[in-house]
């Protein structure tokens, strides 16, 4: 550190606070789709429907822009759980965003009368289109600039010649209403295919808060699970209308509800969870399916990068459960249990800490019949990872002779690996085979070959029950003694 004046003793210097910065080496990096504030920056060209990776707080500001109205734009919302909580801050994410100001703006142009104090001024609005800011007679980059201010809500101008008092401003505004389900549904669609080719990362979660409680949106995201691009398998974090609903209705009636609206559900996938309610921080309300998005990608992260622990019961940075209107709503353990007894994940209180609470896949539905791989998350995500690996592992020896020698090396290869995996207790068994059955001659010659894999990962404890009972016989001991056992 250079000193700009001389010093002799103790010192302290302030800094600013030290960004979270996404560590390089990330197994699991959920893809969010919604709208970002593009249109802070100077150049948004390129942003609309393409996977953009964000591995911190300041990384997205200059990336996307940030805006703490998550109403309008809500992967702004997925930015702040990923990089700004006070739990367990992580990353990278990928976003795909669904707005692009040059469609979604107000077709008239507004003006603003700004007063400069200290070269400064302020236009207090988070739409404003920064590029189209124009004022008379005046050069942008020459006698003004302009930028947004940390929280998205105001422009800041900057006179940078000293010569003006007021002037009049004139811009565009972004509409972020504009932007419709269709709109959300072309982003899932062109973008998350786009993952792999531009990032090399293959996309294993996805979320949409705000949209996924939409019909349309839902079914492109369950759509879009397996296969992506041929071969990869995700999860899908989604919610739950939380709309508060008659404020007459009792909390038990707004549970019934939510477990109705679930049932109700057209696309259902044994590869994701659905959520209710919403939860607020500070005033900040979040979706469900975001904070448990963040929770998978931090307690996968704690374990080698490996989906072998359910996000349930995992401490979450929130003062407490809400509606999408930020109405309070409170219910215990008890009642949440009836909510993941259909099949529904939430949120509850224990111990001091707000928690997620649900282990099951939208799927799992309690006393019914279903594959018991759909019961728990965790289930299914190790399917996803194994089937993922194998590929990505594998794919540089398609086309090469398919010797003995080099099935075999396949076999030993990747039972190695899951042999590996149950070292490290994330899996129970694991087996990989090659066997006649599967692979007839008439499959041989034209060069398909088929590897059987079998598996058993660890089942969460989901309930942890003491039997305890009273006995009367340790009053002997009141007489000297020896209690009966």
């Amino acid at each position: 550190m250079k000193m700009s004046d001389y010093r002799h003793g103790a010192y302290a210097d302030q800094q600013a606070s030290r960004d979270y910065t996404s560590p390089s080496a990330a197994g699991t990096v959920p893809v969010y789709i919604g709208r970002a504030p593009v249109h802070q920056l100077a150049d948004y060209s390129g942003t609309q429907n393409v996977p953009i990776r964000i591995t911190s707080w300041l990384d997205a500001m200059c990336k996307i822009g940030y805006s703490e109205n998550w109403n309008n734009y809500d992967l702004c919302e997925a930015v702040y759980a990923h990089f700004r909580n006070s739990v367990n801050s992580v990353g990278p994410i990928i976003v795909i965003n669904a707005m692009n100001p040059d469609n979604h703006k107000n077709e008239e142009q507004k003006t603003a009368t700004v007063s400069f104090t200290r070269k400064t001024a302020v236009i207090r609005n988070p739409d404003v289109i920064l590029k189209t800011i124009t004022i008379a007679n005046k050069v942008f980059g020459t006698d003004y600039s302009a930028e947004y201010s940390d929280d998205g809500l105001s422009v800041i101008l900057t006179d940078l010649t000293g010569s003006m008092e007021s002037a009049e401003v004139s811009y565009y505004e972004a509409d972020p209403s504009a932007v419709t389900e269709t709109d959300v549904v072309a982003a899932i669609n062109a973008g998350v295919p786009l993952v792999y080719y531009h990032l090399s990362i293959v996309p294993t979660i996805l979320c949409s808060p705000g949209w996924s409680t939409r019909a349309n949106v839902l079914a492109a995201l369950t759509g879009m699970l397996d296969r992506i691009n041929g071969h990869w398998y995700a999860w899908l974090n989604a919610d739950l209308d939380a709309s508060p609903g008659q404020t007459s209705e009792s909390v038990s009636a707004k549970i019934s509800a939510a477990i109705a609206a679930k049932k109700a559900l057209e696309s259902i996938t044994g590869a994701g969870a659905i959520l209710w309610p919403m939860a607020q921080k500070s005033g900040r309300l979040f979706h469900a399916s975001t904070l448990n998005t963040v929770t998978m990608q931090w307690v996968d992260s704690q374990n080698g990068n490996i989906p072998d622990e359910t996000p349930s019961n995992k401490q979450i940075d929130i003062d407490g459960m809400c509606f999408s209107d930020g109405t309070a709503v409170q219910f215990d353990q008890t009642a949440a249990n009836l909510l993941n007894a259909a099949g529904i994940d939430t949120m509850t209180y224990w111990e001091g800490e707000w928690r997620m609470w649900g282990p099951h896949t939208m799927k799992y539905v309690y006393g019914t019949e279903m594959d018991a791989r759909d019961v728990f998350d965790v289930n299914v995500r190790m399917m996803r990872y194994i089937e993922n690996n194998f590929q990505r592992q594998y794919g540089a020896d398609v086309d090469k002779p398919m010797t003995r020698g080099r099935k075999d090396a396949i076999l030993n290869d990747f039972q190695a690996w899951m042999d590996g995996l149950i070292q490290d207790g994330a899996l129970l068994t694991g087996t990989i085979l090659f066997e006649e059955s599967e692979n007839p001659q008439s499959d041989l010659v034209e060069g398909n070959f088929v590897f059987s894999t079998e598996f058993t990962n660890p089942i969460p404890g989901k309930s942890l029950t003491n039997q305890v009972r009273w006995s009367a016989s340790g009053l002997s001991s009141l007489f000297g003694g020896v209690a009966d056992a």
